[in-house]
C-alpha cells in the first residue's frame, strides 16, 4: 500500500462536498484484515454558506484529524481511508481490525478540541464499500483529477494556461466501425483527425483528434468530460491529452 492523497469536488446526496481520498489503497482493498468501517463526523464551528469548511477553521480540523489518527491505530489498528468535507461538518472515515476501544479512542482524542460537536459509528464492511462506492472517485472525477496533476506540471514549467494551443487527444474502440462513428461525431464537434492505427488488445481500434483551445481546468475538464463521453457512447476508451508547453 502507498499513500497517494487527491482532492476532487462533488455533489454527496444533494450537496457540494470536498473528498479527499488515499487513491493508493484501491489496488489493495478489501483488505480482510481491516473489516471494521469506523467514522467520526466532527461539526464546524463556523462553516461557509456552501458548507464547505471556512479558511480560518482549518488549521484546527488537521489538528483533530491529526490527533484522530494515531488514535485510532493504536486502539483498533485502523487506517484513514478517505474524509468528505459537506453540510458543516467533516467525516472522516478508517477501517479497522477492530471496533473494540473505538468508542473512548474517540473521545480521548477530541478532548483537547473544547466546543466541537461530534458524531461517531461503526458497523463491518468487509467489502470496503464506503471507500469503493463512496469516497473512490467514478471515472470523470478521476480524469479531473488527472488533469489537475498534469496542470500543475505544467505550471511549474512557466505554462500560461490561458493561451490557447492545439492540444491532441488519444482513444481506442473494439472495432472499425465504432471508430468510423466517433470519427464522424468527433467531426461535427470541431474536432480535426491527425492519425488511425491498430494494435492488439481489448480496444485495438485507435485514432487521434486536435482542437485550438487554451487549458485552464475548468474548461480543460469540460472539453475532456464530453470525449469520455462520447468515447462511451461507442463503447471506447479515452486515453488522454497532450500540450505544448506554452510559456508566453
Amino acid at each position: 500500500m502507498t499513500d497517494n492523497w487527491k482532492p476532487y469536488l462533488c455533489n454527496v446526496n444533494g450537496k457540494l462536498a470536498s473528498v479527499l481520498v488515499n487513491l493508493g489503497l484501491r489496488e489493495s482493498v478489501p483488505i480482510s484484515s481491516k473489516p471494521w468501517l469506523l467514522w467520526v463526523w466532527v461539526y464546524f464551528q463556523s462553516p461557509r454558506p456552501d458548507g464547505l469548511s471556512d479558511g480560518r477553521e482549518a488549521p484546527t480540523l488537521y489538528k483533530i484529524e491529526d490527533a484522530l489518527a494515531p488514535s485510532l491505530t493504536r486502539e483498533c489498528r485502523a487506517i484513514l481511508s478517505g474524509r468528505i468535507t459537506t453540510a458543516g461538518r467533516r467525516e472522516f472515515y478508517f477501517y479497522g481490525e477492530t471496533s473494540d476501544g473505538f468508542d473512548n479512542a474517540v473521545r480521548d482524542a477530541m478532548k483537547g478540541f473544547e466546543g466541537y460537536k461530534f458524531d461517531l459509528g461503526e458497523r463491518e464492511d468487509s467489502s470496503w464499500n464506503q471507500y469503493l462506492n463512496v469516497l473512490y472517485p467514478s471515472m470523470e472525477n478521476l480524469e479531473r483529477i488527472a488533469n489537475m496533476d498534469l496542470l500543475d506540471g505544467l505550471v511549474k514549467r512557466g505554462d500560461v494556461l490561458t493561451v490557447p494551443r492545439e492540444i491532441q487527444h488519444w482513444m481506442s474502440f473494439r472495432s472499425e466501425q465504432s471508430r468510423a462513428l466517433f470519427r464522424e461525431a468527433a467531426t461535427g464537434a470541431g474536432y480535426g483527425i491527425t492519425g488511425e492505427h491498430e494494435s492488439d488488445g481489448e480496444f485495438p481500434f485507435g485514432i487521434s483528434i486536435t482542437r485550438t483551445q487554451s487549458i485552464e481546468q475548468q474548461l480543460i475538464d469540460q472539453t475532456v468530460i464530453e470525449l469520455l463521453r462520447l468515447c462511451g457512447t461507442f463503447n471506447g476508451d479515452y486515453e488522454g491529452w497532450e500540450t505544448p508547453v506554452i510559456t508566453q
